[in-house]
């Protein structure tokens, strides 16, 4: 993303256009009594310059009734102007539309990502993204905040002439009403750390129809092919994890790269490393710049299959029902055998015979015909052998 923001030349929100009606009127009112006190000024300096009076031809003015009422009325009257026309801009910022009218979406600001969270649809489903997606022409209310240990931000929206603060531990809020279809820029307007500069986030304002089905289904995002992510992934880019860590590279952004990680530490080191960053700092890193995770344990295991690469794996053994009959986390024998360690008994090609082929070699205690063969494609069953693979 480049490092600039757009909008500027676009009013797409209903206020914008009485937002810079006060700017320019505030802008060339000021001009006129910026002009009205410094070209005189300049203008007397020149012309009563010592070349050019002579002391005899000096003498006192006691006042001028007329000159004294007009620079005293007139900037008084453009200061009122200036007034009212921030005061009327600053009210229809300020005035909340009903929620029954409107949406309204909560906003979590932090070092250095902004995610959104909507109402949830008639299923129940809730979605979080990382741009914000919302009609043309409805009243949107965005309620904001930011974690309790993370620093201050703001929200803006140059497009909108919209910014308002986000702050640790307390709930702000802004509206808007966009007329024109069109993506517009987030930026934080609060110095907020290393990589403030980087805290972009998007607004899209897309069709209502096509809003409707987006928060009617489950997709990502609206317009996104059908393809699901892990929930770790999920949880991963929803905490901002990818505002600092990259994952497929080993460039450094603010943290260190997390390209392999799983392959170098094991579950207990990266749980901490999420809950308690503090405890062990990488080499060459500060402490005090990443903000323990107050996530529940399931959410943290998840984000550490992810980054194990077996999270689909795991959604694929569970959709499948291997959980019912095989315990992978412990040797309790439910059905069939518990697969713990089982990466470290095993090859990845018999592993694969025994989910496809059960029967071909049955262990010793166990009873052949009780497991079905199952019929996945061969990408699904490698998932599978990695989460495997992966329990110890």
């Amino acid at each position: 993303m480049s490092n600039s923001l757009q909008g500027f030349n676009s009013q797409a929100a209903t206020f914008a256009a009485d937002v810079d009606y006060a700017f320019w009127l505030n802008f060339w009112i000021s001009i006129i009594l910026f002009l009205s006190v410094v070209a005189p000024m300049v203008y007397f300096a020149w012309k009563y310059r010592a070349d050019k009076v002579k002391d005899e031809d000096i003498c006192a003015v006691t006042h001028n009734t007329s000159l004294e009422l007009a620079w005293t009325l007139i900037p008084t009257a453009m200061l009122f102007v200036l007034f009212y026309y921030g005061y009327t801009s600053m009210q229809i910022l300020r005035t909340m539309p009903a929620e029954s009218q409107s949406i309204v979406v909560h906003v979590e600001g932090k070092k250095w990502s902004w995610n959104y969270t909507y109402p949830a649809n008639k299923s129940g489903y809730v979605h979080k993204t990382a741009e914000l997606y919302v009609p043309k022409e409805q009243n949107i209310i965005l309620k904001m905040t930011a974690p309790l240990n993370d620093v201050l931000h703001a929200f803006y929206v140059p497009a909108f002439r919209m910014k308002e603060d986000v702050v640790p531990g307390r709930v702000t809020q802004q509206w808007f009403n966009s007329e024109v279809l069109g993506t517009y820029d987030v930026e934080c307007a609060e110095y907020c750390g290393t990589r403030h500069s980087y805290m972009y986030s998007k607004v899209h304002v897309i069709p209502r129809a096509e809003y409707d089905e987006w928060i009617e289904g489950s997709k990502r995002t609206p317009g996104a092919p059908d393809v699901t992510i892990s929930k770790g992934q999920e949880l991963y880019e929803a905490n901002g994890c990818a505002g600092c860590h990259t994952l497929d590279t080993d460039a450094v952004l603010v943290g260190p790269s997390l390209k392999g990680i799983g392959a170098k530490y094991d579950a207990a080191y990266l749980k901490d490393a999420i809950v308690n960053p503090d405890k062990d700092i990488p080499e060459g890193f500060s402490a005090g710049v990443m903000p323990p995770f107050a996530l529940p344990d399931a959410d943290v295991d998840e984000i550490i299959n992810f980054f194990n690469n077996t999270d689909k794996g795991k959604e694929l053994y569970d959709a499948n029902g291997c959980a019912g009959c095989h315990s992978i986390d412990s040797d309790t024998i439910l059905v069939g055998p518990a697969l713990k360690g089982i990466g470290a008994t095993r090859d990845a090609a018999y592993l694969k015979d025994a989910i496809l082929n059960p029967d071909k070699d049955v262990p010793e205690g166990f009873t052949a015909g009780v497991m079905p063969p199952f019929t996945l494609p061969d990408a699904d069953v490698s998932e599978i052998i990695r989460y495997m693979q992966s329990a110890k």
